[in-house]
């Protein structure tokens, strides 16, 4: 037993204001240690013992793989997991997982070629890691379910041309069809990206975007994007304004006076739904005078119309048949 002096009463204030303070701290000894200690080993066989063995769908899947490691980085950091695992999660974030099951398959099958596609141009083959820098949902419930069961029922595929990986774009809606690979990206090394008619798009939510814009707050806005940009004095928009389309009608081009801006940099400066858009200047007699834009579709318009799809699997059509629609000559490949 440890033995302590008494202390004066002056002796044993000041004790007390100490230990109320903070500044004095018992420590310790090693038998409380060890209590300690052999109550924080106990803890997983307590769990046990009153809640069984627990182990989540989300940890089984982690432990079933193809081969292929991905190691994804987030806001939140790098985390390391199998392919198949990876895609359970990713598919929720890309597609709305109310779509027909045909669909989510297809997607599944599009987000697994853009892993391929990664690792094709990887340098650590040998590892099989494929990096990526996307967002992925802990999804739950139904909607893991359907994740779940859309990327197993696809597991390992992948589309190919010409023996390797192919670069598949996707997005939500269209502007009446797809457009043509080679002119979106001013290649010839997409002849797979054939632009297709989605003759439905035109009913889903968001199809068409109207925005009216101060002509002045445009013409301000538009200088501070680009500050190369000069604008002749007494001169509307469509003076100024020169318009280069692609076949489906999307905007590859804007030229203003002296300044050529690409389509999908001006949607993004002006935050509009696709670049198949219009422009026009709205006079008005009351008020200042009005830019008005006018867009058909979300997205980009390349590749995998989603909305398209659905429509078309509600018709009976099944994912190889879809994907072959969208993406011309491909074959289906696997990672194992």
């Amino acid at each position: 037993m440890r033995k302590y002096k008494a202390a004066g009463w002056k002796s044993r204030q000041k004790i007390k204001s100490q230990i109320e303070s903070g500044r004095i701290a018992h420590s310790p000894d090693f038998w409380d240690m060890g209590a300690v200690l052999l109550f924080v080993l106990l803890i997983p066989y307590i769990i046990s013992f009153f809640f069984g063995n627990v182990e989540s769908e989300y940890v089984k899947d982690r432990n079933e793989t193809t081969g292929f490691m991905v190691c994804n980085t987030t806001a939140a950091g790098t985390e390391r997991m199998p392919m198949e695992t990876y895609l359970m999660l990713r598919l929720p974030a890309t597609i709305d997982m109310n779509y027909e099951p045909e669909v989510l398959k297809a997607q599944a099958v599009i987000l697994r070629t853009e892993l391929m596609k990664a690792y094709e141009e990887g340098t650590e083959k040998e590892e099989q890691y494929i990096y990526m820098r996307s967002n992925i949902l802990s999804a739950d419930g139904e909607e893991y379910e359907k994740s779940r069961k859309a990327v197993e029922e696809t597991k390992g595929m992948y589309m190919a041309y010409n023996g390797s990986p192919i670069r598949a774009p996707y997005f939500a809606v269209s502007a009446g069809k797809t457009r043509n690979g080679n002119e979106a990206f001013r290649s010839e090394e997409y002849p797979y990206l054939k632009s297709v008619m989605c003759e439905r798009d035109f009913m889903a939510d968001g199809y068409i975007q109207t925005i009216q814009i101060n002509e002045a707050v445009f013409w301000v806005k538009l200088k501070e994007l680009y500050p190369e940009f000069t604008r002749e004095a007494g001169k509307g928009i469509e003076e100024l304004l020169q318009i280069e389309r692609d076949k489906s009608g999307y905007v590859t081009e804007l030229i203003f006076g002296n300044m050529m801006v690409s389509g999908e940099a001006f949607r993004q400066a002006f935050s509009l739904n696709s670049a198949h858009f219009t422009l026009e200047e709205e006079n008005n007699t009351f008020i200042n005078d009005t830019i008005v834009i006018k867009t058909k579709g979300i997205g980009h318009g390349v590749g995998f119309s989603q909305y398209g799809a659905n429509e078309a699997a509600k018709k009976g059509s099944d994912f190889i048949d879809i994907l072959n629609y969208f993406f011309t000559d491909i074959v289906m490949e696997k990672t194992e």
